[in-house]
């Protein structure tokens, strides 16, 4: 984290100070000679943080860097507010090639002694390398004793197999499936995700498995960890194949081990485990050693890093284990427990309560869950002791002697610098928070985190450390959007008391949860505040970001006190006014307001000259200040959605910079010529209102905005109006940036394919109320990706998807178009489609080929559809749905996946998604239901469903339920024509309804996954006939009927 310091400091002496510092007499000189001193320092750093874990002088040494750094930027920030605070003053005067001078002598000698300190304490420092002993920090090695220790711990070995392998089994017999019979290449399956997953442990069920041994001629297991080094790599396998002694193998470099090895595995079939795989570099040092003879030789990679996967065998699926389950995890739990006590003592009745908290508290990490097993074991089996670990579940994790803290932290120390900040930073949100992207991206912009990489903007290159993160199972995707870019994210709990601690011992942040302690917020930088009110003593002079959640309205009038402040983050707190003090925070960067109710702005937000975003959405502000069209570093400007807001810029306004512009409402009293016209560098546009009123203008600026990437138009809602509510007739054609299209309005006809931008990927619809059917010019769109027809986007009864049309399409969603009868899809449309959502169109029919021209579709989503749509798409899954697997859900929806079809990286299922791309639905169960008969009358079946937790019922379709109930009367007149004995006639009723109602059952549990009560209420009313016909049907038959109805009660419970 230090680097990270050292590297933004160094930054802003170099951009800003430097610049300034000829207003100030003699200290240029210094300056630069500090810039100076940082960069020595800054080329050991890496190698010193590498090392700190194990050596306390190191530790230290890295820590006064880290302090010196923060006290530069302090001078810098310091010196940057007293120059502005006299710029509004009038205190300054214009002097040479420098803006201004200062001319408070006292803040001249006061910035003078600081930074003379600042020289003093990179004296002392560098002195103190030789005096403590700690000169050979640079010299290579990189890696602390500590971490040498912990790496031999995890070194795995392929002798012993761990039997703690809990969750779905159908996923290793999946993997065993594919190892045997998959392709005949060489393949290599990668086993992804965080820290303490089970990689290892899958790995070694695979590897042990008989089925799976048979199969190969050789097996041969290689832990490669984090230290790897090619020949040693190499020396392990060649001593297993060849069994030569250590000193023979030391004589042969790296070419003649290759050698050997690859002359060994050259006619066999073999299978590998290369576990703890950190860097893409150790596929490429060793693939020459194993030759591929397309014998069905495989490989398996256990790794953190799914590009390390990907950059191996991009063709082969990755397998992501899943956290466990509350079950699952108990499991684990009390199989942990009981194998310490040698199974002698069975678990008191009140342990799995305590123990299922236990499991949660680990977030369902199976490596914390062993952990918490193992310090179970160790106490007494008391209600009272297990209740003591429940309240200090991460204290003891943190205090294991298998350092579970330490394997998860071996994941943050290896990330680069600049990702090290980005990771702290989900310490400032609570647990368990789902964190918007793009907020998280702003945030991370306005805060210095992200390097400039060329002229790709900012923002961009905050995206792709996001999926970094992502990809090095650092963070976890919470939702995705329909074009595959992360939404929402969250982290791990463990991971994030992780960045808590790790955050904290680095002075990065801190966190108010109630009671604080003013002396711990000194040196604080971050700070969030989880329950309470902001502090407003002196001690917050020096904090740089205020995150502020779920408290009640805040006093924000001593804001002047952090007067250094760059981040203001009130989303979600209502605020009924902010104090002018804020116009004091002159390096404030990122003013979040969405959600505040705020209702004005003072008159002080004019100082705010270094503002990148303002958020103003839901908020009740009318009018919006004009001075926010003279903040020349705005980037992104989102106004309220929810209500019209004049927003109405001045002729002169020219934000050079602004690159988002959301919340736009156009009417009459509008400055769009003259006014909005002049920003033109925007990458978004969203705009609402009446927009035919200024359709030329509006038309001309998006025409002039030639960096446009995505585009909303929103019309009025006038219901009855057309005319008022329609979309203007624009040409999009000469954007060839513009790949994101919303058109929410009326439209007499659809644009023609050419008006279109040509690299469109996405394309929304709603509400346009076409009369021709849309696909025939959409299809020809041949860059797009992800399109979404919604709320009467078409009119029409008919819709045909046609040969070629489509090349590129993976994602479709049909929503609320009540017209919509029939859908054909031709043989070659949409070739790659990947996703299809259906959600309330209630007379779309299934055409006779359905979906079995699209083999593609990995899920299929139906929401709200009429009854019989969903019965047809579960009779089609042996017929024309072959493809797909059925899996239903409650309340009339229903989703379908394609059983092995892995999607694209780019529409890739969230990590709480299914465990594995390829993963097969889950194999019905055999268990033993009833069904509650009107008539006083249950009959114990069995039919084929999930377990209970995930299912209560299963339904009957109403036409296999009304041939039964003929069947029945059928047999009941035949019962009543033979005239049988009173038992005989019992037994051949209850044994005939029983029968006749098994076939549709069993048709149905096989296809029906979840039911839930819903079947029950569809049933009831069918049944409930048929059994007052067969009561009836033996009263005529003149029987007493009551010994029936008893025996039917005892036969109940058979």
């Amino acid at each position: 984290m230090a680097e990270f310091v050292v590297s933004f400091a160094v930054g802003k002496i170099a951009g800003q100070l430097v610049e300034e510092a000829g207003s100030l007499s003699n200290v240029r000189d210094r300056v630069e000679w500090i810039e100076v001193e940082l960069r020595r320092m800054q080329c050991f750093l890496k190698d010193a943080e590498a090392k700190q874990d194990g050596d306390q002088r190191v530790k230290n040494w890295v820590a006064d860097i880290r302090d010196v750094a923060y006290d530069i930027d302090d001078v810098i920030d310091t010196f940057l507010c007293k120059t502005a605070q006299q710029r509004k003053e009038g205190f300054f005067r214009l002097s040479g090639r420098y803006a201004f001078v200062l001319s408070d002598p006292v803040a001249h000698w006061k910035i003078s002694k600081k930074i003379n300190r600042i020289m003093e304490k990179i004296h002392e420092i560098t002195d103190s390398r030789s005096t403590y002993g700690i000169e050979n920090i640079g010299r290579g090695g990189g890696r602390s004793f500590a971490t040498d220790r912990l790496q031999e711990k995890r070194r795995s070995s392929s002798h012993a197999c761990e039997e703690d392998v809990v969750g779905p089994l159908q996923d290793i017999r999946t993997l065993e499936s594919w190892l045997i019979h998959g392709e005949t290449r060489l393949c290599i399956l990668s086993i992804v995700g965080m820290a303490g997953l089970g990689k290892t442990t899958l790995a070694k069920k695979l590897y042990h498995s008989n089925d799976v041994k048979k199969n190969f001629d050789f097996c041969g297991w290689v832990y490669v960890s984090q230290e790897y080094r090619p020949k040693d790599t190499l020396q392990n396998l060649v001593k297993r194949v060849t069994g030569l002694p250590r000193a023979e193998l030391e004589k042969m470099d790296k070419e003649d081990l290759e050698e050997a090895l690859s002359k060994f595995l050259e006619e066999k079939k073999y299978f590998i485990v290369l576990d703890d795989i950190w860097k893409k570099e150790v596929w490429d040092d060793l693939k020459a050693a194993f030759p591929d003879r397309k014998n069905g030789s495989r490989i398996i990679f256990t790794t953190r890093f799914k590009d390390v996967a990907l950059h191996a065998d991009p063709r082969s699926p990755l397998h992501e284990p899943c956290l466990l389950s509350d079950e699952d995890g108990w499991e684990l739990l009390s199989r942990k427990v009981c194998l310490e006590w040698n199974a002698k003592t069975s678990l008191p009745p009140w342990s799995k309560e305590l123990g299922i908290q236990i499991v949660k508290r680990c977030g369902g990490l199976p490596l914390a869950i062993v952990v918490m097993g193992g310090l179970l074991s160790r106490k007494d089996a008391t209600f009272n002791e297990w209740l003591k670990v429940l309240q200090s579940v991460h204290w003891q994790l943190a205090q294991d002697p298998t350092q579970c803290a330490e394997i998860l932290a071996l994941s943050y120390s290896d990330l680069p610098y600049y990702l090290k900040s980005c990771f702290l930073y989900f310490g400032l949100f609570p647990e368990d928070y789902e964190i918007s992207a793009r907020r998280l991206i702003l945030l991370w912009v306005a805060e210095g985190f992200v390097q400039p990489r060329g002229q790709e903007p900012l923002e961009d290159v905050a995206e792709d450390y996001l999926e970094e993160l992502v990809g090095r199972s650092m963070i976890q995707v919470a939702t995705r959007k329909s074009n595959g870019r992360i939404k929402t994210c969250c982290v791990h709990d463990l991971l994030h008391e992780l960045s808590v601690s790790k955050g904290k011992e680095d002075q990065f942040l801190d966190i108010i949860h109630g009671e604080f302690t003013v002396s711990s917020l000194t040196r604080v930088r971050r700070l969030a505040i989880h329950l309470g009110v902001p502090p407003t003593t002196k001690n917050t002079s020096k904090v740089r970001s205020l995150l502020c959640f779920d408290i009640c309205e805040p006093s924000f009038q001593e804001l002047r006190k952090f007067k250094l402040l760059r981040i203001l983050d009130l989303e979600g707190v209502y605020i009924s006014r902010l104090h002018s003090s804020i116009g004091n925070l002159i390096h404030l960067r990122y003013l979040g307001l969405r959600g505040t109710w705020l209702k004005k702005l003072p008159p002080s937000i004019q100082f705010l000259l270094n503002l990148q975003t303002l958020d103003l959405r839901s908020t009740l502000l009318n009018p919006i200040p004009i001075v926010i069209w003279k903040m020349q570093k705005l980037r992104h400007l989102y106004f309220n959605e929810l209500e019209e807001m004049a927003v109405n810029p001045p002729t002169d306004a020219s934000l050079a910079n602004l690159q988002t512009l959301h919340g736009i409402c156009i009417n009459q009293t509008s400055y769009v010529e003259n006014g909005l016209s002049k920003l033109t560098n925007l990458r978004e546009l969203g705009l609402h209102g009446d927009l035919l009123l200024h359709e030329e203008a509006i038309g001309k600026w998006i025409f002039s905005s030639e960096r446009l990437e995505c585009l909303k138009l929103h019309t009025r809602d006038v219901m009855g109006d057309f005319a008022k509510n329609a979309i203007p007739k624009l040409n999009f054609s000469s954007h060839p940036h513009l790949i994101k299209l919303h058109l929410k309005g009326f439209m007499a006809k659809l644009f023609d394919a050419e008006y279109f931008p040509q690299n469109l990927t996405e394309l929304s619809l709603k509400g346009s109320f076409l009369m021709e059917d849309p696909m025939v010019k959409l299809e020809m769109l041949q860059s797009l990706r992800v399109l979404k027809l919604k709320h009467s986007a078409y009119l029409g009864k008919e819709m045909i998807c046609s040969c070629g049309g489509f090349p590129q399409l993976h994602f479709l969603k049909l929503s609320f178009l009540n017209t919509v009868e029939r859908w054909r899809i031709e043989d070659g449309a949409m070739g790659r489609l990947r996703q299809l959502e259906i959600i309330e169109c209630k007379r779309l029919k299934i055409v006779p080929r359905g979906l079995q021209p699209v083999t593609t579709i990995h899920k299929l989503k139906l929401g709200y559809m009429p009854r019989e749509f969903e019965m047809k798409v579960q009779e089609r899954q042996g017929e024309n749905w072959w493809l797909l697997a059925v899996e239903m859900a409650l309340q009339a929806s229903a989703t379908v996946r394609h059983p092995f079809s892995a999607p694209p990286p780019s529409l890739s299922p969230t990590p709480r998604a299914s465990s594995s791309p390829f993963k097969p639905p889950p194999k019905p169960q055999l268990r033993p239901i009833s069904i509650s008969l009107p008539a006083s009358i249950t009959i114990p079946l069995f039919s084929l469903f999930t377990p209970p937790h995930e299912a209560k019922a299963v339904s009957i379709p109403k036409d296999q339920i009304v041939s039964s109930i003929t069947e029945v009367e059928k047999k009941i007149d035949e019962i009543q024509e033979v005239g049988s004995g009173f038992l005989d006639t019992t037994q051949r009723i209850l044994e005939v309804v029983a029968n006749a109602l098994k076939p549709g059952i069993d048709a149905a549990g096989p296809i029906l996954k979840q039911a839930g009560e819903q079947a029950s209420k569809i049933a009831s009313p069918a049944i409930s006939e048929a059994s007052k016909t067969a009561e009836e049907a033996i009263q005529s038959s003149g029987l007493d009927t009551a010994p029936i109805l008893n025996a039917a009660k005892v036969f109940r419970f058979l």
